[in-house]
């Protein structure tokens, strides 16, 4: 914690979690770790990665899993809207996709500590697994056949969101059981991944708290 810090109750919630506490000047604070950082830093045991097996063994009842998100600001904010509707894993391709790094840790407030992340070595593999353990698999896509209020989300479900270019890929889409695209009202043909995610996302939530479409 950097010296001089004004009183904040945070600072004793921090200090209570942590037990041990080293003050150091702002200086080098910001050496350790630069950018923002509020005059606080931690450090954390290294992130846990689990293997799809893992995550169907676990069971959770909404997966999201992404598919060429390149952008580490998206991520994490794909992240964050995961873990607020309640999603139990998240699932990222070891190729073509941004690292699980300090910025898109950030980008998601705090949300990535909340989910078991699975590294899968092929997208369209994991979602046929998915498949054959009782998940349904929905791709977003601009171009899909239905709307999302007209799937019942409320079963075990796998939502799985393109990346920034070219959207989900066509093998990945091939093996999902439906493609569902959001409306769009204006003149844009799409939203971006992280925005398109938030609003599927938060039609899931919808669904299971009044316990339908």
């Amino acid at each position: 914690m950097a010296e001089g810090l004004a009183f904040d109750p945070r600072l004793d919630e921090i200090i209570s979690l942590v037990g041990a506490l080293e003050r150091i000047s702002a200086a080098d604070l910001d050496r350790l770790a630069p950018g923002v950082n509020q005059g606080v830093a931690a450090k954390l045991r290294p992130r846990r990665i689990h293997t799809l097996a893992e995550i169907i063994e676990f069971g959770p009842d909404l997966i999201v899993a992404l598919d060429g998100i390149e952008d580490p600001q998206n991520l994490g904010a794909v992240l964050r809207s995961a873990e607020a509707a309640g999603a139990g894993a998240v699932l990222l391709p070891e190729r073509r996709t941004a690292p699980l790094s300090a910025v898109a840790v950030k980008a998601s407030a705090g949300a990535s500590e909340h989910l078991r992340v699975a590294r899968v070595a092929g997208l369209p593999s994991s979602i046929a697994t998915l498949r054959r353990a009782g998940y349904w698999c929905l791709a977003l896509d601009p171009r899909g056949e239905i709307l999302p209020w007209e799937f019942d989300l409320r079963q075990r479900l796998v939502v799985v969101i393109g990346g920034e270019g070219q959207g989900v890929h066509r093998l990945v889409r091939e093996r999902c059981d439906a493609r569902v695209r959001l409306p769009m009202a204006g003149r844009v043909a799409s939203l971006n991944a992280a925005a398109a995610a938030a609003a599927m996302l938060y039609e899931v939530t919808r669904q299971r708290a009044i316990g339908g479409a």
